[in-house]
């Protein structure tokens, strides 16, 4: 009998040049974006949450049929779909046919806008490539993590990465700007909704051609995406913070003035992003990032984060705040699920 089995761990990460929108110039399957976007992969520093997605796979010809269980949850229709778009191309490649279990799940909401996708389908990619004995660079892996998720292609190394938009399923990957030890940034995640959303960022990607604002914004974050390297290899924090709001605030104007328009931003999500800058003009160094959802994400130096964490917990609308630091590489574990 044959019988394969492998897990991996991958953390979230936060885009600081955000990626909204697949090129129209290329098949939708294979999630190449419009434009390079760049992120920090999160490790959170509570002791139940760091922000990690830990996924069991297992090839067996014992098995009938494909199966997928997220948070004890069976997965079918598009979830499941998804799903196969990263694991049917891994057993073409090694040349192998059968049918697998997969088992995954999270310390933290999902759905939530905090990037579950991105570790749960980085953490897929690396189980299937280990267990398939598939010998990948991260970059390789990284353009089979972005055929679930586009987020993924970043959440498969640590520290600062940059996707490259690429023009083909090659080309399109990730890359390791600097380890999480070299830029000096932390984030204080502001929870003010813990419900999923109503539109997953998968489907929210299809109508951002849509708003007129669109190709402004992609001309934008491209020569963002060259700034804020530059700056965090500079270890400029302030230039990275204030190049990080401005690509927030491009994504989600584009998102409420796409057809259908998609409003992400709870009322408390408003509420917060004037109090960050209310707090930056009384001499705290901080900036506000959003994803697609309601949480805030409030960057700030290593050094500060107690003092901001202080801040927003006196804030009655926070329902949680979640510090975090760069994290590290995703990685196989000998940790299985079942």
């Amino acid at each position: 009998m044959i019988t394969v089995k492998s897990s991996a761990i991958a953390h979230s990460n936060i885009a600081l040049i955000k990626y909204w929108g697949r090129s129209l110039d290329h098949n939708p399957n294979l999630n190449i974006p419009s434009n390079d976007s760049v992120s920090m992969t999160k490790y959170g520093l509570t002791q139940s949450t760091h922000l990690q997605t830990h996924t069991t796979i297992d090839f067996s010809d014992a098995y009938q049929e494909d199966s997928a269980i997220l948070e004890e949850k069976v997965l079918a229709r598009r979830k499941m779909e998804r799903i196969l778009k990263v694991v049917d191309p891994l057993r073409k490649y090694a040349n192998i046919d059968c049918k697998f279990k997969m088992m995954s799940r999270n310390d933290f909401p999902t759905q939530a806008g905090l990037a579950s996708s991105a570790s749960g389908f980085a953490a897929l990619a690396i189980a299937a490539a280990n267990a398939l004995g598939i010998d990948f660079t991260k970059e390789e892996i990284s353009t089979f993590a972005r055929l679930g998720s586009g987020s993924a292609t970043r959440s498969i190394q640590g520290g600062f990465v940059r996707w490259k938009k690429g023009n083909s399923h090659e080309t399109s990957f990730a890359e390791q700007i600097c380890d999480p030890h070299k830029f000096n940034m932390n984030a204080v995640i502001a929870i003010v909704h813990e419900g999923k959303k109503d539109v997953t960022s998968d489907v929210g990607h299809e109508s951002a051609h849509t708003s007129p604002f669109n190709e402004v914004r992609i001309l934008k974050s491209q020569q963002q995406a060259k700034d804020i390297q530059k700056a965090i290899l500079d270890d400029d924090f302030c230039k990275v913070g204030r190049i990080a709001e401005e690509s927030s605030k491009y994504m989600h104007a584009v998102m409420m003035t796409s057809n259908p328009p998609l409003f992400y931003w709870h009322p408390s999500t408003l509420r917060l992003v004037r109090s960050i800058q209310e707090m930056r003009k009384r001499g705290m160094k901080c900036y506000f990032t959003v994803d697609a959802g309601p949480n805030v994400h409030c960057l700030c130096r290593p050094e500060d984060r107690y003092e901001l964490q202080k801040m927003l917990g006196r804030i009655e609308y926070i329902k949680k705040i979640i510090p975090v630091k760069p994290a590290d590489d995703s990685y196989v574990t000998k940790e299985h699920l079942f």
